[in-house]
C-alpha cells in the first residue's frame, strides 16, 4: 500500500466537497427554474417583500401604484396542532384560508385590504403600563431614572429587619 500524507487528504475533500457542492447548487438552479420562480440574479436586481411570492414584476391592473403582483401571507394563526388559519392577500384582497394536514385548504372569508388593514393595526388609544413608584422601579411620568447594576445590587441584599 501507499501512505499518504495527510496535506493529500485534505486536498482530496476540499475537491470531493467542491465538486458535491456544485452538483447541488447546479441541481437547486435547475429546480428553480423548472418551477417557474426567479434566480438569485432576478432577485437581488429588484425589490424583495417579506414572504412573498412573485409571479411577475410588473403590477397587477387595477392594482394600486406600488403593488407587485402575486400571493403574500400577511397573518397565521395556530388553532390546532396540525390545523390553522392563513390570511393571504393577492392585489387588493385578502383571503383568509382554512388548512390542516387531513384535508384541502378552505376559503374562509374574503376581505378588502382596507379592511383588514383596520382591523389588524392597534388602537392609538392603547397606553403602556406604568408602573407606580415602587422599591426601585423607575417611573418615565416622573422622570425617575433607574437603577444602575450596582444600587439594584445594593437594594437586593440590604438586610431588612
Amino acid at each position: 500500500m501507499t501512505d499518504v500524507g495527510l496535506g493529500e487528504l485534505l486536498v482530496r475533500m476540499v475537491v470531493s466537497l467542491l465538486v458535491v457542492l456544485g452538483l447541488v447548487l447546479g441541481a437547486y438552479a435547475i429546480l428553480r427554474r423548472r418551477q417557474g420562480l426567479p434566480s438569485g440574479r432576478e432577485l437581488r436586481g429588484g425589490e424583495r417583500t417579506g414572504r412573498s411570492v412573485r409571479f411577475g414584476t410588473r403590477p397587477a391592473t387595477g392594482a394600486k401604484t406600488g403593488a407587485k403582483r402575486g400571493l403574500r401571507i400577511v397573518g397565521r394563526v395556530g388553532v390546532g396542532r396540525t390545523s390553522s388559519v392563513v390570511a393571504v392577500q393577492f392585489a387588493d384582497r385578502v383571503f383568509m384560508i382554512g388548512t390542516s394536514e387531513q384535508g384541502t385548504p378552505t376559503v374562509l372569508a374574503e376581505l378588502d385590504l382596507d379592511t383588514w388593514t383596520k382591523a389588524t393595526e392597534a388602537p392609538e388609544d392603547l397606553q403602556p403600563i406604568i408602573r407606580a413608584g415602587g422599591s426601585g422601579a423607575s417611573n418615565p411620568a416622573t422622570g425617575d431614572r433607574r437603577p444602575g447594576f450596582l444600587d439594584a445590587l445594593r437594594e437586593a441584599t440590604t438586610r431588612r429587619g
